[in-house]
């Protein structure tokens, strides 16, 4: 059947049914196969385990999460399609190719997009995606790959290479992620354009976003189970001699104080809104004002709260298992990692104050920062402002308070950890990171590890 015969507001790409399904076994596959690599540290590899950097689990999570890369950057991402129906006239399609009519789809692959940006003029938002979609990616393999190489071998300085590989990995992992947030806000505010009974949006993600998402959230995971002594002590260090432990505390719960009001009010502004632009035909404006509707009245706005609850219906009422995967990216990877982030830090820092250890606050913060998403996400935020500006014909998309916020919020967090990190680092003389035993042992009898404590990375 041809597109112009089809109903108005038909979406392109999977059936919500095989969406469904092949999202569930993906997110098995992804449960079940680190629960597998445990069981074979604790028995048949146990020996190799406990000696190794790289348990089996993580072994395995990695070669699923690296398999589930390239189905996510060819397979359909979204789908969307905005309409609007003026009755006996006909309807109208506000989209590449819409006309009086017509109306096809919006549907978009990861390579189909950035050829699409190219194509259009957007080169920037297409270099953001090949950054963050293909060339992390890469660069995260091939520094495991030579990080573990290097490993091998009995010089210091090849050790220390080995360790900083390793290092970057992690600290780098989870910025593959601000598409998959940009995707699931551009659907949420795609579909809030609808007014009935005369305007109709519609979108859904497909099973490419979850292949990408969970490639992500995979990779990121065992990223941090490569154990590894964490010596990357920045310029914090001085500073943490200058507060010590008693200063400490104050410090950082005024630091909180000012994150947890930048990041709630964030949290409940607006991140990013959606309208339709303003060049509409002349029959499709007087249909509107018609009906009581200018186009400037045509959109949507959406802030992190409510798009969690719109996720949640989708998730329990719709049965959407797309959006049982936004729904665990934000609530739990976005506001709840941050939070136990915060909480870990003021932990240590009451910890250090009444002269008990605060290493194993700050190994819990050590995990959780990394796995906390709030900056990955506003990146994303800017990411699709940029990308869909090759659509500003027909849609216009722009970022709010909230986004600006939250970047504010990210920034006293980030502070705020480096600061009670160099605090403890000097009080306690620890390196934090997940350490394999023989490991820390082997790099701190080197000649060079004193220098390395000290060094500004």
């Amino acid at each position: 059947m041809a597109s112009d015969e089809k109903p108005p507001g038909y979406l392109d790409g999977h059936s919500p049914e095989q969406i469904n399904a092949v999202s569930s076994a993906l997110i098995v596959g992804m449960l079940v196969v680190p629960i597998i690599g445990g069981i074979l540290d604790r028995t048949i590899c146990k020996r190799y385990s406990a000696h190794s950097r790289e348990p089996m689990w993580v072994w395995l999570l990695i070669i699923l999460s690296y398999g589930y890369l390239i189905p996510g950057l060819v397979e359909v991402l979204f789908s969307f399609n905005i309409v609007f129906d003026m009755g006996s006239k006909g309807y109208y399609g506000i989209g590449p190719g819409g006309s009086i009519n017509k109306a096809p789809p919006t549907t978009e692959t990861m390579l189909g997009l950035i050829r699409l940006l190219n194509d259009t003029g957007g080169q920037l938002g297409a270099a953001l995606v090949i950054i963050y979609a293909i060339v992390i990616p890469i660069i995260k393999l091939l520094l495991t790959f030579f990080g573990n190489t290097l490993q091998l071998a009995s010089c210091g300085n090849h050790r220390r290479a080995s360790r900083r590989c390793i290092q970057v990995v992690q600290n780098i992992s989870k910025w593959a992620c601000p598409d998959m947030f940009a995707y699931i806000i551009l659907m949420h505010l795609v579909r809030s354009l609808t007014v009935p009974p005369y305007f109709k949006a519609n979108g859904r993600l497909d099973i490419g976003f979850t292949y990408f998402s969970l490639f992500c959230l995979g990779s990121t995971v065992a990223s941090l189970g490569i154990r590894v002594p964490d010596r990357e002590h920045f310029c914090f260090q001085q500073l943490g001699k200058l507060l010590g432990p008693r200063r400490l505390i104050f410090v950082t719960m005024s630091l909180s104080v000012a994150f947890f009001i930048l990041f709630f009010c964030g949290l409940s502004q607006t991140v990013m809104s959606l309208k339709v632009a303003n060049s509409l035909p002349d029959l499709v404006k007087m249909v509107l004002s018609f009906v009581g509707l200018k186009p400037e009245d045509l959109e949507s706005e959406v802030n992190v709260f409510d798009l969690i609850h719109g996720l949640a219906q989708e998730t329990f009422e719709e049965g959407k298992v797309t959006s049982f995967v936004g729904f665990i990216m934000f609530c739990v990877f976005v506001i709840g990692m941050t939070l136990v982030d915060i909480m870990a830090l003021m932990a240590a820092s009451i910890a250090a104050h009444n002269r008990t250890p605060a290493a194993r606050w700050m190994q819990l913060s050590w995990i959780v920062k990394k796995l906390s998403m709030v900056d990955v996400m506003c990146m994303g935020v800017l990411v699709v402002t940029l990308c869909f500006s090759m659509y500003r014909e027909y849609v216009i998309v722009t970022m709010g308070i909230g986004q600006w916020l939250l970047v504010a919020a990210e920034v006293v967090h980030y502070f705020t950890y480096y600061t009670v990190k160099g605090v403890i680092e000097v009080t306690e003389k620890v390196d934090l990171g997940q350490t394999a035993k023989g490991d820390e042992e082997t790099d701190l009898s080197s000649d060079e590890s004193s220098t390395d404590e000290e060094e500004v990375i």
